[in-house]
């Protein structure tokens, strides 16, 4: 009897002082956690979402396109309007993202513009001969920035300006962004 309470002490001891933790879950390209948020598809999300540095450090941003499954159109271009928190970062690159360098196997036309204070133009279109256009969620580009002060801020896109198209220079309308934001400590 007396091995009996010792056993249920034991598993009761054991199951109350386990906690579990509540794991936040930080994926771009999942389209039911966006939707979840309010943030609806198709749209332009950063990742990671929240980010901590130090004075000094390089942030890598990555910008994707999220398309839900069952509402994934062709695309032949897209434009990004980004703003950054000039009092905190520097922009250091811009490459292009695996998505659209990868899908196509061709290097689309990438460029991107800086205002040198806040403003971040990217623009990426398919000039490709067979394939005139690509579909589905991916990476668009990759972001680098160098922090500059102590603070807390958010990188995020300027919607009224983001224009996606497909090949006969119709817009498709994208319908919801997610923020980054950057912790500078």
């Amino acid at each position: 009897m007396l091995n009996n309470v010792g056993y249920l002490f034991f598993w009761g001891l054991f199951f109350f002082s386990c906690a579990l933790e509540k794991k936040e879950f930080d994926n771009p390209v999942d389209f039911q956690a966006n939707n979840d948020q309010g943030v609806k598809a198709p749209t332009v999300v950063f990742y990671p979402l929240i980010q901590t540095k130090t004075l000094l450090d390089s942030i890598f941003i990555e910008s994707f396109l999220v398309f839900k499954e069952d509402s994934i159109e062709s695309f032949s271009g897209i434009h990004l309007q980004i703003n950054m928190p000039s009092n905190l970062l520097k922009l250091d690159t811009i490459t292009p993202g695996i998505f659209i360098t990868d899908t196509n196997q061709t290097i689309p036309l990438f460029n991107y513009s800086y205002d040198g204070v806040n403003k971040i133009d990217i623009y990426a279109y398919f000039l490709d001969t067979l394939k005139y256009n690509i579909e589905g969620t991916g990476q668009i580009a990759k972001l680098v920035f160098i922090s500059e002060a102590i603070g807390i801020d958010s990188i995020y896109y300027n919607l009224e300006e983001c224009e996606l198209i497909n090949f006969n220079d119709s817009i498709i309308n994208i319908n919801g962004k997610r923020s980054a934001k950057i912790i500078i400590e």
